[in-house]
């Protein structure tokens, strides 16, 4: 067989493996380094769909509209952040110390049910397609020390994470989707 022959059986070869290392065979090795690579970066959220046995409803958590951001670090690292929209503004505080004054406690409570964030490690299994934040530390300190799993895929140059709950016929399903963020120019 002539070189022409063999670029071409590369060539058939290449185009039959799956363009995403996300949707790839879970099994082989060599593609949970290539998704895990994928998640590493800034994302905006695009949407959060929710769905329960009802239908599809504004997610109970989150507001409708929020924005946000997750970053997943090569070292391992990540952290999240989502505010809702329209958040009401207010003076930056001279201190930050509790206090217990009058409009100050009510709009730190607002500021506190409108912003969402947490910090940790991260790691990637592609035998279940499965991406698990570490928590280390976060604005609702009980959830310091917890896993959360998701499902994740890569879709369209959006991540996805969905995560199931409840019982068959009483399901809640709660999609994530965000948009990969342009890398920023480095200063000289």
């Amino acid at each position: 067989m002539g070189v022409a022959g063999c670029i071409a059986i590369l060539l058939l070869w290449l185009s039959s493996v799956r363009s995403s290392p996300c949707e790839a065979a879970p099994h082989d090795a060599r593609w949970s380094e290539g998704a895990r690579r994928q998640l590493i970066g800034a994302w905006r959220l695009a949407a959060i769909e929710y769905s329960g046995p009802q239908g599809e409803t504004v997610d109970p958590y989150y507001q409708a509209g929020s924005t946000g951001i997750i970053i997943y670090d090569s070292s391992g690292w990540m952290s999240v952040q989502i505010t809702a929209q329209n958040r009401r503004t207010w003076g930056v505080p001279a201190v930050r110390v509790p206090r217990s004054a009058g409009e100050d406690v009510a709009l730190k409570a607002e500021a506190f049910d409108t912003y969402y964030s947490y910090y940790g490690t991260w790691d990637y299994d592609a035998a279940t397609s499965v991406v698990t934040h570490h928590v280390t530390s976060s604005v609702i300190p009980a959830e310091t020390g917890v896993d959360y799993a998701q499902t994740v895929t890569l879709a369209g140059g959006r991540l996805i994470f969905i995560v199931r709950s409840g019982s068959p016929g009483r399901e809640t399903v709660r999609k994530k989707i965000w948009e990969r963020l342009p890398t920023l120019a480095k200063n000289p």
